[in-house]
């Protein structure tokens, strides 16, 4: 992968989980990031809003999975790396 893309799925990542309520269930979460330049990894929380890939707005729990050890909702960076696709 370039790093161009493992920048992106870093910065999203991280965006991601400092976006998530601590402790919240992902599943009622219904904030949304919109990928505002991905080559500088810019985004910004639009508050509640449904996945529309047009206008490059995700849900946060769209972007995210459960973690089989924890049980908590943490970033999906295969989810990530597939939206990459769309800008690199």
């Amino acid at each position: 992968m370039s790093a161009e893309i493992e920048s992106f799925v870093h910065a999203l990542s991280d965006y991601v989980r400092m976006a998530l309520p601590a402790g919240a269930d992902a599943d009622y979460c219904k904030e949304a990031v919109q990928i505002l330049d991905a080559r500088n990894g810019l985004f910004r929380s639009v508050g509640v809003h449904a996945t529309d890939e047009e206008h490059d707005i995700y849900t946060l729990r769209s972007l995210c999975r459960l973690d089989e050890e924890t049980f908590d909702f943490v970033p999906d960076e295969g989810r990530i790396r597939s939206v990459a696709r769309n800008y690199f």
